[in-house]
């Protein structure tokens, strides 16, 4: 059975004979049955005569390629374009209106639509595809009293050329009142930084789910948000009826998901880059449409237990009763062009920064309508001519030392500039570019803080022999420190983290021995009654100290881990802190920090002010896991490298570095 086939189950089942007549459009199995109906195609085709079958359209216009009455069906949609703009599959919008609606049913940039937002990846299915420079769809879309579908041209130029096809079944009868109108929502997240499910469609009125399609690119590298789950309420419910097992799996796939390209009747992988990152998968709910008469809530983890930082959208295909919910407005086409790079979340940004520019001009430029990866959507734009200098001063630097990295943009008006640190050239940023787009970032490794602060001079150096001007843009500063961690732990778990009422547990609430003492020569009871002993932990090469192997996967609990600081006088100091999740830090016995909720692991999540003593001080953490990933990061800010670390309460006589001599 070829895929023609099944269209006809896409439509709610129906005993009205009418409905038959449709089935008769639609299913191969009826091809011999006579039709009372009258297939209507309309085009691009030249009027004229001639070769020209297109159409153009200007920069920020729209079209009505379809503009009939009903009623009809909507049966294939044939596209191919012609835009200079590397970014047209995501600022070109599809938009279609059923009936007398004033809000439309369907809004998709147009490679969403048809099944991929990053890149042109040749595909064929029975329902989308991009095959070899086309785009076609075949889900049936009917319609009683008007069709319209509207193409928007938002790339910022002209669109040189949109070849269409669209072909209706004219009807000759009213369509019957519990068939659905065709709809499709667009959703993004470009940075996923929060602990709830991401939403591919939440919606009332009555109908059924027939698809989504998902890109996702991630901050990291890795795949990792492979391991989300969906969940779909209907109606209302409290619970979901469907869960799932991964993000894998709901496309059908597996283990091998991110290896390889594939294409079948109901999902499929579309494109694959691992340099960047990106995953686009579709899956079609054909045999397992997903029914709803009041309402639906669909939504999938970003990785487990949502611990995973990506850019996400979804493009979801459903049939529905009019009316249905008015959509969220979408972004700014600018903000719908696929991440170049990845954001940097803790920039320090340009147009906070104090420069000093004597004379040249500057001014704070709104950046959403060239990408999403600028930090606030915004840039200092830096008005400078051929020879022109100027400063910028970073100060109460607290830190040893620093990598710095210098975020720019480039674009037709941005010329080349020298950069120097303390008076020595470290680099220079090269602005031409024939689109504005993010510049990447300028390097400066290993700057050794000497006086708590530092300068950084900017030189014009000349310019590409395109660009039409000298101008600096500037998105921002990522000051890095160079982080010298407590490397080897004292550590003993798992203890128990049992679920008290609303979803909260009491391990960090609960006082387990080693919090009472220090013995570590005692075997004490842990979680399920085993028992756990003190062992010495060592972080890995990045500063993380894992509980990785003391525990199951997703099974909360507690554990502790302890060293001992020795200083060689009173001071003030500054513990840096990041753990996976909640956190509880004693300091010689003090209680100094207490961090509920779940975290992802992140270094220098949190500040704390200890009073370190005069020789020995005693440092106590406890760490409650939730699910996922277990451990933390930790050290103590030492600009002058004077406080040491040891696993006992004495100075090992082996030790290569021995500590400052304690004075009586």
């Amino acid at each position: 059975m070829t895929g023609l086939a099944i269209l006809a189950m896409i439509l709610p089942s129906c005993i009205n004979s009418y409905r038959a007549d449709i089935e008769k459009i639609l299913s191969p199995g009826s091809l011999p049955y006579l039709k009372d109906s009258k297939l209507i195609q309309v085009s691009s085709h030249d009027t004229t005569g001639g070769n020209n079958d297109m159409i153009t359209l200007a920069a920020g216009k729209e079209a009505a390629i379809l503009n009939v009455a009903g009623p009809g069906i909507i049966t294939r949609i044939w596209f191919r374009i012609d835009s200079d703009d590397p970014y047209f599959l995501r600022r070109i919008l599809i938009k279609m209106y059923w009936d007398k609606e004033e809000d439309p049913s369907v809004e998709v940039p147009l490679g969403d639509f048809f099944g991929s937002g990053f890149a042109y990846k040749q595909y064929v299915t029975s329902y989308l595809g991009m095959p070899s420079g086309g785009y076609t769809c075949f889900f049936p879309m009917p319609f009683e009293d008007w069709a319209r579908v509207v193409i928007v041209n938002e790339t910022g130029m002209e669109l040189r050329g949109l070849y269409y096809q669209i072909d209706y079944q004219k009807l000759e009868s009213p369509i019957i009142a519990d068939i659905g109108n065709f709809h499709a929502y667009w959703h993004r997240d470009v940075n996923t930084d929060y602990d709830s499910n991401f939403t591919i469609l939440d919606t009332k009125g009555r109908g059924h789910v027939v698809g989504v399609n998902m890109s996702i690119q991630s901050y990291d590298g890795t795949f990792s948000f492979l391991d989300g789950n969906e969940e779909v309420f209907v109606d209302g419910e409290k619970k979901p009826s469907i869960h799932g097992t991964g993000t894998e799996d709901y496309f059908s796939s597996g283990w091998y998901f991110n290896k390889g390209e594939y294409a079948g009747p109901y999902n499929g992988l579309v494109l694959k880059n691992d340099s960047l990152g990106r995953i686009s998968a579709y899956r079609f709910h054909i045999p397992d449409p997903i029914p709803f008469k009041k309402s639906i809530k669909f939504t999938i983890e970003h990785g487990f237990n949502n611990s995973e930082i990506a850019d996400y959208s979804s493009t979801v295909y459903w049939y529905q009763v009019e009316p249905h919910v008015k959509f969220p407005p979408i972004l700014r086409s600018g903000l719908r062009i696929p991440l170049r790079l990845i954001p940097e979340p803790n920039l320090i940004e340009a147009e906070k920064l104090t420069f000093n520019l004597g004379k040249i001009r500057s001014k704070v430029m709104d950046m959403s309508d060239y990408g999403a990866e600028w930090g606030g959507k915004k840039q200092l734009l830096i008005e400078s001519g051929p020879r022109d200098e100027f400063l910028l001063n970073l100060n109460r630097l607290d830190e040893s030392g620093y990598t710095i990295r210098i975020y720019f943009t480039r674009g037709p008006d941005y010329g080349n500039v020298d950069v120097f640190l303390e008076g020595e050239k470290v680099g220079q940023i090269k602005g031409y570019a024939p689109f504005i787009q993010p510049g990447g970032y300028l390097s400066i490794k290993d700057f050794k803080n000497l006086y708590n602060s530092l300068n950084l001079q900017f030189a014009v150096a000349g310019k590409d022999s395109l660009a039409r001007g000298y101008h600096v843009g500037l998105d921002g500063i990522k000051l890095e420190p160079k982080r010298a961690y407590i490397r080897e732990w004292n550590v003993i778990g798992p203890f128990p983290d049992l679920r008290k009422e609303n979803d909260t547990r009491s391990g960090m609430d609960s006082v387990y021995p080693p919090e009472i003492s220090i013995n570590k020569d005692k075997v004490y009871l842990g979680l399920h009654g085993k028992p756990v002993r003190w062992q010495v932990v060592k972080t890995d090469a990045k500063g993380f100290v894992s509980f990785d192997n003391m525990i199951g996967p997703d099974q909360p609990a507690v554990f502790y881990a302890f060293t001992y600081v020795f200083s060689p006088e009173t001071q003030t100091a500054t513990l840096m802190i990041g753990s996976d999740d909640a956190i509880k830090v004693y300091y010689n016995s003090n209680k100094v920090l207490l961090q509920r909720g779940g975290r992802s692991p992140e270094p220098d999540h949190s500040r704390s002010y200890i009073r370190v003593n005069k020789g020995w001080n005693k440092l106590l953490l406890k760490i409650e896991n939730r699910a996922g990933r277990a451990g933390f990061y930790a050290r103590i800010l030492d600009r002058d490298n004077i406080f040491r670390y040891y696993l006992k309460q004495e100075i090992p006589a082996e030790t290569t570095v021995a500590p400052a001599k304690v004075k009586d």
